[in-house]
């Protein structure tokens, strides 16, 4: 019997779902897939987005600003496929001229989005809390008739701590609910763009009626609601940079967002300190007009996003908070939770000073000296503070740009062991504690101009840290192809870290001023000092 004619190309193809593995199965279909018939990957999934969440929240800023190599595995990248790397994962492929766009466009965004942020935190809502509880900031420490000095210090150690708690609480629920509802938003001006607008005008507009409002209770609430705001911001444009942003163009531009954040943070100390000494209300103010143009600039300066009606519907279920789970027992995920609670007790050691700081320059620097002129105790306060935001930046800039070199020079002496090696993160630390313990004697002492010598070495220290654990987290990733949700967790140790130091910064007060009356909010040292060391010992293998 005559065997049946074989078509060639036709009938001796092979049969793809046996010839085909489940991996090669998924690359096939990553390649085919129509991006207007596919729902797009969970923003809580992408390692750029939730690495540049990071930088957004200042854990990495500075790692992802400098130059040594500590990139986060990506199994989803175009390097590892066939797909154009020149192509963003949205199918777009962008001009010479789009590209420069995008990189102002992040740069912009993340610079005006974290300067009103940090304008807040240091000056504006510690100096409103202070107000609320009867202190005029303006005004001489011994001159309030029934308010003595430990009065309103336990008032203010009590107050602010619980607003910098409630507030960090509800921020770890709200990123990835607004990470989820913005993956599945589908108007014509895309998926990032509503949200980058609308948080930046309700931003503005809560950050008025906080600095309107007298009494605490109605700060917390509004405090609540511009956690939400600000995570509109924040999250949206993580996970556009991960989505817009080409793969060969993802390094460079990621580092300008993150200088962006640096040169926010510095910018926000200098904003607030200036804008104090003209009334309570000016730094809500200022923060107001940098939060309305923040997402506005952000959309004018980058192409136009595409739309994102077409895009599949998508149910909101309990995986988009995926991040929010503990991490498991496992044997293998345990050097990176120790990293993990590193990172979280360094965090809590910066969140400790810089929480009270406010305090400690306008209590403890300027407090007991008597003023000859007119003008208001906050002029020199927020001088100091701008001051040492600058000086930060000093110590941060330096960081970034010089521990490639460090690296390179330490690995040269003592061999290859040391680069990546956990020994140079506890120099970092003890680097950092150095810093607390001058800050410390030089308010004891005097000289408060001095004081901007502890703000450039902790800046120095804190980016040092950042730079040289970042590589041991990367290599710490229990499972490289879910290094997204992975990071995801990694996260939390900002707010939990600004859990601890708050907490911590009041217990520290409390018991400093029991022992020595004399200590008052510099007891914030001390505390912060006992945080690194924890930090340092979670360091061990």
């Amino acid at each position: 019997m005559m065997n049946p004619y074989v078509r060639p190309g036709i009938d001796d193809r092979p049969d793809y779902d046996k010839a085909l593995s489940p991996e090669d199965k998924a690359s096939v279909q990553r390649l085919a897939a129509d991006p207007k018939q596919q729902a797009p990957e969970a923003s809580a999934d992408q390692p750029g987005a939730q690495a540049a969440r990071l930088a957004a929240d200042g854990t990495t800023t500075v790692a992802a600003a400098s130059t040594v190599d500590a990139a986060v595995p990506d199994y989803a990248s175009s390097f590892l496929d066939m797909r154009d790397p020149m192509v963003s994962a949205d199918g777009h492929r962008p001009s010479a001229i789009e590209v420069s766009r995008l990189k102002w466009g992040f740069a912009v965004g993340s610079f005006l989005i974290t300067a009103p942020w940090a304008a807040l935190n240091l000056v504006a809502i510690p100096d409103h809390i202070a107000r609320i509880a009867g202190f005029d900031t303006d005004a001489d420490w011994l001159a309030i008739p029934g308010m003595g000095p430990g009065q309103s210090m336990f008032t203010l150690v009590r107050d602010l701590p619980l607003l910098v708690v409630i507030g960090a609480l509800f921020s770890i629920f709200l990123g990835p609910l607004v990470s989820a509802l913005s993956d599945r938003t589908r108007v014509p001006l895309g998926r990032r763009t509503p949200w980058l607008i609308g948080g930046g005008i309700l931003s503005a507009l809560i950050a008025l009626i906080v600095g309107a409002i007298g009494n605490l209770a109605g700060v917390i609430f509004f405090w609540i609601l511009l956690q939400f705001t600000y995570a509109a911001l924040i999250v949206p444009l993580a996970a556009a940079l991960s989505e817009r942003v080409p793969d060969k163009f993802r390094d460079v531009i990621e580092r300008w967002n993150a200088i962006g954040v640096i040169a926010g943070q510095a910018a926000g100390g200098v904003i607030g300190g200036l804008s104090i000494a003209f009334g309570a209300r000016e730094p809500f103010t200022c923060a107001a007009v940098l939060f309305a143009i923040s997402g506005i600039a952000t959309v004018l300066v980058w192409p136009k996003e595409p739309s994102s009606v077409s895009q599949p519907r998508v149910p909101l279920d309990g995986a988009a908070f995926a991040s929010l789970k503990p991490l498991p027992r496992e044997d293998r995920y345990r050097p990176f939770r120790r990293l993990f609670w590193s990172r979280t007790f360094m965090t809590s050691a910066v969140s400790m000073t810089a929480v009270f700081l406010w305090y400690v320059v306008r209590f403890s620097v300027y407090g007991s000296e008597p003023m000859f002129t007119s003008a208001p105790l906050t002029l020199p306060s927020g001088l100091l503070i701008a001051m040492l935001a600058l000086a930060s930046l000093a110590g941060t800039l330096l960081a970034s740009y010089s521990a490639g070199a460090i690296t390179d020079k330490f690995a040269e002496g003592f061999g290859p062991w040391w680069r990546d090696s956990r020994a140079a993160v506890v120099c970092a630390c003890a680097l950092y504690a150095v810093g607390l313990a001058v800050g410390l004697a030089i308010v004891a002492i005097g000289g408060e101009k001095s004081l901007m010598i502890f703000s450039f070495i902790t800046g120095l220290a804190s980016g040092l840290y950042d730079v040289f654990i970042q590589p041991l987290v990367v290599d710490a990733l229990p499972d490289p192809h879910d290094s997204g949700r992975d990071l995801g967790s990694y996260a939390l140790a900002r707010p939990l870290g600004l859990i601890i130091g708050a907490l911590g910064g009041a217990l520290a007060i409390a018991v400093g001023s029991q022992i020595t009356g004399s200590l008052g909010f510099t007891a914030v040292f001390p505390g912060a000092i006992v945080c690194v060391a924890i930090a340092a010992l979670f360091l061990r293998k």
